[in-house]
């Protein structure tokens, strides 16, 4: 069964990657103890849930796989791909060991190293299964020698309605600069949990900048958790870092809507509503042009500098403090943000920092 492109990139999307340290086993011929597939069943309220087990033990690996298998989503066919994918996923990692160990047991034999059996630990964790979202975990654990294995976190969120896999992006507003504002709570929360001695987060150059477009998350109660690779954003010992941030929040923070129109120099402009704090905000190079600014976009530093003669002014998008002439700073009441590839100021930038009376 070949399936859909819709599933392998949405769920292949979410797949986290950790850092891992490979040494070479040494050999021993196999006595394999392999124990069969079994199912169990877990039912809820929503739908039921299989837990299928594959398990193996011998000389050169040793295997413990619990995976998901779900029935009663309201697309049967689409259930059908998802178990699929699932299955695909998990068998795959099972064979690509056992062809490494076997692998490493020819080089072994012939070196004359002592076994040491690679290992392959799979579960998985439901976050969240209600009428409108599937949301789980599966952990891949890989140990082939050395000090330390490789963990792999596979998001994985449905659509229960439309069944299908949801992005981060599927979450709000179409056109919201809703990574800034994700990002802004990461650093906010890396800055608290820092002040415990007991968690470490990386800092500088190597430090947390942005969310990825393909950024792991699952949903949980009524949060979004982000969730990062081990060693991405801190040293090892903290694992993949999670953070949970309220989904409702985002999404208001996020929720612009059409308002009414402004007139700047004859041109009728439409503004947009920020519902986190009831701004007005206008399109910035529309208007910026009609008032004769030439307008420059810096991709790596996500800024905008308009220039006008000896005039300029300066911003960065998630940012509420602007810059006239090089030197002057004004705070306005809302952050610079990106719809639809558009770039939106308050409306009081224009009498605050252009100098422009409505």
């Amino acid at each position: 069964m070949k399936i859909k492109q819709t599933i392998a990139l949405g769920l292949m999307g979410c797949f986290l990657f950790s850092s891992t340290a490979m040494a070479a086993p040494t050999l021993a011929e196999p006595a394999k103890t392999t124990k069969p597939i079994e199912a169990v069943a877990a039912f809820n309220q929503e739908n039921q849930i299989t837990s299928e087990l594959i398990q193996e033990k011998n000389d050169l690996v040793e295997i413990d796989i619990t995976f998901p298998v779900f029935s009663g989503l309201s697309d049967a066919d689409f259930q059908e791909q998802l178990n699929y994918f699932i299955k695909k996923q998990v068998t795959k990692a099972k064979d690509d060991i056992e062809m490494q160990a076997e692998a490493y047991a020819q080089d072994a034999k012939k070196n004359g190293w002592e076994v040491r059996p690679y290992q392959l630990f799979i579960d998985y964790d439901l976050k969240t299964n209600n009428e409108a979202f599937l949301s789980f975990t599966i952990t891949y654990y890989t140990y082939t020698g050395g000090a330390n294995g490789m963990t792999v976190v596979s998001c994985i969120n449905i659509d229960k309605k439309a069944n299908k896999p949801i992005h981060l992006e599927d979450l709000f507003p179409q056109g919201a600069d809703f990574k800034t504002k994700i990002n802004n709570e990461i650093i906010k929360q890396i800055e608290l949990r820092s002040k415990d001695k007991e968690e470490m987060f990386f800092e500088g150059d190597v430090g947390f900048k942005s969310i990825k477009d393909s950024q792991g998350f699952y949903l949980k109660d009524n949060d979004i958790v982000i969730v990062f690779p081990k060693y991405e954003i801190a040293p090892g010992f903290m694992g993949n870092p999670e953070f949970a941030i309220n989904l409702a929040e985002l999404k208001d923070g996020l929720a612009l809507t059409d308002e009414t129109k402004i007139v700047v120099e004859g041109l009728e402009i439409n503004t947009i509503i920020n519902q986190e704090n009831q701004t007005v905000m206008i399109p910035l190079r529309l208007t910026a042009e009609k008032l004769g600014y030439t307008v420059a976009w810096n991709g790596e530093e996500r800024s905008v500098l308009l220039t006008k003669g000896e005039a300029s002014a300066k911003l960065k998008i998630g940012d509420n403090i602007y810059i006239a002439n090089h030197k002057i700073p004004y705070i306005l009441e809302a952050p610079a943000v990106i719809i639809d590839n558009h770039t939106y100021v308050p409306v009081s930038f224009l009498e605050k920092v252009l100098l422009y009376r409505l």
